[in-house]
């Protein structure tokens, strides 16, 4: 239900401001567990971002697929993670870094945990699972489709380039990998 009432917002939000649902440009606000709309320089607060990506995730860390939560206040309530860490990324991305594209659904201990990514550049092999989250969502007219293609480029060669590049600007900024301990089946 939290994930239908997220989508429901976004094309909500699309009517009110008078724009088809595909001009409806979304992005992690300063608070990176909402989600924001920037129209005539203001930004207004639309959804949860846990609500809109959990879609994909289906309950569980984007790294190491345990069991996480949406609902506020749960104990495994799912942190929102910048994927190319946001230390780094308004360096080479700007504010791009904030995008939909990059961002995913962590469980505390692979986000800030003892051994977590906080900073660190996430492994190759989890870049591939990211394009394919991303490709997901934009085959399934998901009513983020419109703002990832906005940020990733409108064909799966350049939107795989574009996170290849940024990937890669990351690891050569920030310098450290990292790889999530397995804990659970890699499959979703």
């Amino acid at each position: 239900s939290h994930e239908v009432e997220g989508r429901w917002r976004l094309v909500e939000t699309a009517w009110e401001l008078n724009l088809s649902r595909n001009l409806v440009s979304i992005e992690a606000g300063d608070e990176v567990d909402q989600l924001v709309v920037s129209r005539n320089g203001r930004r207004r607060a639309v959804t949860s971002s846990r609500d809109a990506l959990n879609g994909y995730q289906k309950g569980r860390c984007f790294y190491c697929f345990r069991d996480i939560s949406i609902v506020p206040g749960s104990a495994n309530l799912a942190d929102v993670d910048h994927f190319i860490p946001h230390a780094g990324g308004t360096a080479f991305l700007g504010e791009q870094v904030n995008g939909i594209w990059n961002l995913v659904l962590a469980c505390n201990d692979c986000n800030r945990g003892v051994s977590g990514k906080f900073a660190r550049v996430p492994a190759l092999s989890l870049l591939e699972r990211l394009h394919q989250r991303n490709e997901y969502l934009i085959a399934s007219h998901h009513p983020l489709r419109a703002t990832l293609l906005a940020q990733t480029g409108g064909t799966p060669a350049a939107r795989a380039s574009r996170l290849q590049n940024a990937w890669q600007s990351a690891l050569d900024l920030l310098i450290h990998r990292w790889a999530p301990t397995p804990r659970a089946p890699a499959t979703f």
